[in-house]
């Protein structure tokens, strides 16, 4: 089978499939090449990735195959929401979980108004107790040490400091991100 991936979750289709387009939609996951999957099959195999699926029995889910699959579920979802579900008038909500053979590879598809984004988990070993090493963001840390570096506090009180206004804003426009 080559790349083992394991996905959970599932993805709501409002509203469910008519019988016809649950048909093309399953064409599609069962890598069945017709006159009406042509264009979606196109897509994918410009990048050589491909995926399984099923729909629930009321074709208003999608649900990933259960146990070992393989990978390309995201791009697979992209394509027919491009090609399909969106000039087909049905939006699609939910997420997905994924965890691949090896511990990093993991993450999550999380699909809103037809709008679909993969985040990779990230790992965090923050070492033994005696010895930690936390993670942070490296642009975080960076500009953190900005804002440390122009801090001056020369002409003020003992207990004030002054810093460079150019810093401060480029942690406000950070922080909203985290």
């Amino acid at each position: 089978m080559g790349y083992s991936v394991y996905y959970h979750g599932e993805i709501n289709i409002t509203p469910p499939l008519s019988e016809d387009h649950a048909a093309i939609v399953l064409a599609v996951s069962n890598q069945e090449e017709r006159e009406e999957t042509s264009a979606i099959f196109e897509a994918i195999a410009a990048s050589r990735e491909s995926d399984l699926f099923a729909l629930s029995d009321d074709r208003a889910l999608i649900l990933p195959e259960e146990d070992e699959s393989r990978h390309g579920l995201r791009l697979c979802l992209l394509q027919l929401i491009e090609h399909f579900f969106k000039p087909s008038g049905y939006v699609l909500n939910g997420e997905i979980s994924w965890g691949g053979d090896e511990p990093d590879d993991r993450g999550w598809i999380f699909v809103k108004e037809n709008q679909l984004e993969a985040v990779d988990d990230l790992i965090v070993n923050a070492g033994p107790s005696w010895s930690p090493d936390h993670y942070a963001d490296p642009d975080l840390k960076q500009k953190i040490q900005s804002l440390v570096d122009t801090s001056d506090s020369e002409g003020c009180s003992n207990d004030l400091t002054v810093v460079a206004a150019a810093s401060l804003d480029a942690l406000r426009c950070l922080l909203p991100m985290l």
